[in-house]
């Protein structure tokens, strides 16, 4: 800060200070305006009648600046500091002048009342303004106004001293505003960091007669809009309390899906309570002292504590402190997965036993046992074994991989031949259940009836692969008879056309409930992981629907049962996948709901020949 004129050495602070400055005055200028322009319209009639054509002219200019300032205070808000100087200047030099001018005396008495409008106008300018406007009016009163023949050294010594005592008030009068300011500025953004590195909301809150809650200021941000009042009204009407001791707490965490429970009560309900003061005592409270209460609330999944304290500004106050209470639900986070690694750990460790380990054994056999000429026929079938169990294990890896790092697929987009790949697959199938299997009878049968127009489709050819291996892994555990139909189906909505697949099999009725110990991707809340850590990690269809969501404009798999324990899946692929087909982010994927399970009585009643698997809105996964 500059020594003589007190300006902050940083523009950035100096204008931060000048606009605090100004939101100080602005009030107190909103009525100056009217108040200093009701004054020049008295004087104006009076300087009329009286016919003193010079001060009405003055003022007529005064008022019509005026005027103008107040139209203009959004746009120009600077107009009306040029207002008051230009007035000072004018008004002091006619009255300094008016002696010589009128001969008259009576300047003396309208001196006093302009010296107080002086000190108030005065007052909105900086030092260094402030001091030369009145070394300014001070030398014209000095030298207009005062009769020099009569008047001795003291007389100016004296004046002058007024001006030093005056300007030496102002002097630290306006060094103690910057000096506050500055303090409160540090203040300030050591709160905005200590609020920002604890992840700290805050909300002071006024109430009223109606007992209604109006949020007045949010995380230090006082311009709140009716968006912020409404999120506020939201989210204290969504927080629930509870009423439970500490010991069950880890219980209350783990269920807090069950927000309607009667022994809950809303974080609004609790507010107003406070407000009429009818306190609850029974609340989870950690701490209660006087006027500060300390308790949890639990908000979309998420655990909160709040701490809430009166205080009075102009009128009484609430401030809410508002934390999300990780150390709450980081215990039982932890457990659960601890528990999941542990599931995907022995999930590895059966791929290893089951596919890994196995090839290894045969090839030793190949090279340590085998005759390479006597046992060529054998060693060329435990080859292709080998080929077979590799693939699987290497989907199950895929499935596992997918199911840990959903955001990290990219698309590798191709052309290839559907048919082909089908065929493919259904070779890897067989391979493996031939050497799964004790006789021929049980040999797993595919058949394709193909109605594409072209077998050429563009789309990702290395998860479009692991699609159809999951679905016929899946289906082989009880059925060794599958039927493949694909059908092109033009769409309305997506003006493209796209794969209808349909998969027959045979197999008992499988009601949706059964489907419910299917693992969730991408667990987010506690009640997720709580699941996944018991249910069995079964990846086939879990995984399939992601992907029949990543490959496809729909994000569901129909899985239907219809007479002679004959059933069909059927999902949808695009035929010409884009990169502009953006799939929505996957958060708590749950298969249960994403499979339609119900007869083929009630699918015929309810959908059309067209394509509505669902509607539009809730079904087709694009942006």
């Amino acid at each position: 800060m500059n020594a003589f004129t007190l300006n902050f050495k940083i523009s950035n602070i100096e204008q931060d200070f000048r606009d605090s400055k100004q939101c100080f005055f602005r009030a107190i200028l909103q009525h100056q305006r009217w108040i200093f322009g009701l004054i020049n319209i008295i004087s104006i009639i009076s300087h009329l009648v009286s016919q003193n054509w010079v001060y009405a002219s003055l003022n007529i200019c005064t008022l019509i600046i005026i005027m103008m300032s107040i139209k203009f205070k959004q746009k120009y808000p600077f107009i009306y500091e040029v207002v008051i100087i230009l007035f000072l200047l004018i008004y002091n030099a006619y009255l300094a002048m008016e002696k010589y001018l009128h001969q008259i005396d009576a300047h003396y008495a309208k001196g006093f009342f302009v010296s107080l409008s002086c000190m108030c106008s005065l007052a909105m300018l900086n030092f260094l303004q402030r001091t030369v406007l009145v070394i300014i009016i001070i030398a014209l009163h000095l030298i207009f106004g005062i009769d020099h023949h009569i008047q001795f050294f003291d007389t100016y010594l004296t004046y002058i001293m007024y001006v030093i005592f005056f300007l030496q008030f102002t002097y630290h009068f306006e060094k103690l505003i910057r000096i506050q300011f500055i303090e409160y500025n540090k203040l300030q953004q050591q709160l905005n960091k200590i609020i920002k590195f604890n992840n700290i909301q805050s909300y002071s809150i006024m109430y009223d007669e109606r007992k209604s809650l109006i949020l007045i200021q949010k995380n230090n941000k006082t311009n709140i809009q009716k968006e912020d009042q409404d999120e506020f009204n939201k989210l204290v009407s969504s927080m629930h309390l509870p009423m439970k001791n500490q010991k069950n707490r880890n219980a209350e965490i783990i269920n807090m899906d069950n927000s309607s429970s009667p022994n809950r009560q809303t974080l609004k309900q609790f507010l107003l309570n406070l407000t009429t003061e009818q306190q609850n005592n029974n609340y989870d409270t950690l701490l209660r002292i006087k006027n500060e209460y300390i308790l949890y609330g639990f908000y979309k999944k998420q655990v909160f504590t709040l701490c809430v304290y009166l205080c009075f500004d102009v009128q009484p106050l609430m401030v809410l402190l508002m934390k999300e209470s990780k150390s709450e639900t980081q215990e039982q986070e932890l457990k659960f997965r601890m528990r999941n690694n542990q599931k995907q750990f022995n999930y590895l460790s059966n791929i290893f036993e089951q596919q890994i380990k196995k090839s290894i054994i045969y090839f030793k056999w190949i090279k340590n046992y085998a005759d390479k000429q006597a046992d060529i026929k054998i060693i060329n079938s435990v080859l292709r074994m080998i080929k077979n169990c590799l693939i699987k294990g290497y989907t199950d890896f895929l499935n596992l991989e997918n199911f840990n790092q959903i955001y990290t697929i990219e698309p590798n987009l191709k052309q290839f031949n559907i048919n082909i790949l089908l065929k493919e697959v259904i070779t890897i199938c067989n391979g493996f259940y031939s050497s799964q299997r004790d006789t021929l009878a049980n040999l797993f049968q595919c058949e394709i009836k193909n109605h594409l127009n072209s077998n050429y489709i563009v789309s990702d050819l290395k998860y479009v692969k692991l699609l159809f291996l999951n679905l016929l892994f899946y289906i082989s555990q009880f059925s060794q008879t599958v039927l493949i139909e694909l059908d092109e189906i033009e769409s309305n909505i997506l003006q493209q056309p796209i794969i209808k697949i349909r998969i027959l099999y045979q197999n008992s009725n499988k009601a949706k409930q059964q489907f419910q110990n299917l693992p969730i991707l991408n667990p987010q809340s506690l009640t997720d992981l709580k699941h996944n850590s018991q249910v069995p990690l079964e990846l086939e269809l879990a995984v399939s629907l992601m992907l029949v969501r990543r490959l496809g404009p729909f994000d569901k798999i129909k899985i239907i049962h219809s007479k002679k324990r004959s059933n069909y899946l059927e999902f949808f692929l695009f035929k010409q996948l884009t990169e502009d087909f953006l799939l929505m982010p996957i958060v708590s994927l749950k298969p249960v709901d994403k499979i339609i399970t119900q007869q083929d009585s009630l699918l015929m009643n309810s959908f059309s020949t067209e394509l509505r698997l669902d509607s539009a809105k809730n079904s087709i996964q694009f942006l």
